[in-house]
């Protein structure tokens, strides 16, 4: 494979091996990752790229068109909803969809979140057609490995839960261990992050003195810029250090949570 398409490789790839690999997509509507991992060791970690380039001849292709063990497709999208389990039932699915803005080309899909939440999304046609070699039927909502992996890290209600992406970040707050909330919020400029993170402070009453902002995602290491504005307005703000994985010390970790934490999602997967 070519080096200069990813950030890593392992020393140890074999690609005659890849029967014992496991492939992990995260899919938007602009750009896609990849990791390939052994057991729980990364092996690949692909470079973010523009949507396009997962269709177009190349090492790409390559690296797609091999037989691995598993595949694990995690679709991001803007447009969702949740629903307590406790409230959901099946014949309401198409009602909760139409305040999705459904378009004839898009694809919805309704899937449990974690033991307490449903949510239902919606997948544009620019996704579909890039990823139509895979089954989509097994596809994931694009944060439930992020979600899970940090559920399972006892989070306290001291802490807010920030992953960036290209324009959109991800927010979740956590209370008793459970995910309390969830959403995500378009933004240009750092200024904007901060203020919807004070949104979301100030809607779930949280004296932001005493909060921890963890960071996470499309962060270059050494950019200090959302530290710096969020550090002016809560308690502390942190680089997310979970790992899900054996990731080299060499790699930053924070920006392939959301990827390899899509590996806990397997047994959703294959439901």
């Amino acid at each position: 494979m070519n080096d200069t398409l990813y950030h890593y490789i392992d020393p140890d790839f074999n690609h005659t091996q890849v029967g014992n690999y496991t492939l992990l997509l995260l899919l938007s509507s602009d750009n896609f990752s990849l990791a390939v991992m052994h057991r729980q060791k990364l092996m690949v970690w692909r470079k973010t790229a523009p949507l396009a380039e997962f269709t177009q001849p190349g090492e790409v292709q390559e690296v797609l068109n091999f037989a691995y063990r598993e595949v694990i497709t995690g679709l991001v999208s803007p447009n969702f909803t949740l629903i307590p389990q406790s409230l959901f039932e099946e014949d309401g699915v198409s009602d909760v969809a139409r305040y999705l803005d459904v378009q004839p080309t898009d694809h919805i899909f309704v899937q449990p979140l974690d033991a307490d939440n449903q949510v239902i999304f919606k997948t544009v046609e620019a996704i579909i057609t890039a990823a139509s070699r895979f089954d989509l039927n097994n596809a994931l909502f694009g944060a439930t490995g992020w979600i899970k992996a940090i559920a399972a890290n006892q989070p306290s209600a001291y802490h807010l839960y920030l992953n960036l992406n290209d324009h959109r970040f991800e927010v979740a707050y956590f209370k008793h261990g459970k995910l309390y909330l969830y959403n995500t919020f378009e933004f240009t400029h750092e200024d904007e992050l901060a203020y919807y993170t004070v949104f979301v402070s100030q809607q779930l009453k949280l004296d932001m003195s005493t909060i921890t902002v963890v960071l996470g995602g499309n962060i270059a290491t050494g950019d200090k810029r959302y530290h710096t504005i969020l550090g002016d307005i809560f308690k502390t703000v942190e680089l997310n250090t979970l790992t899900v994985a054996h990731i080299p010390e060499s790699l930053p970790q924070h920006q392939l949570l959301s990827l390899t934490a899509l590996q806990l999602c397997a047994s959703l997967a294959d439901a």
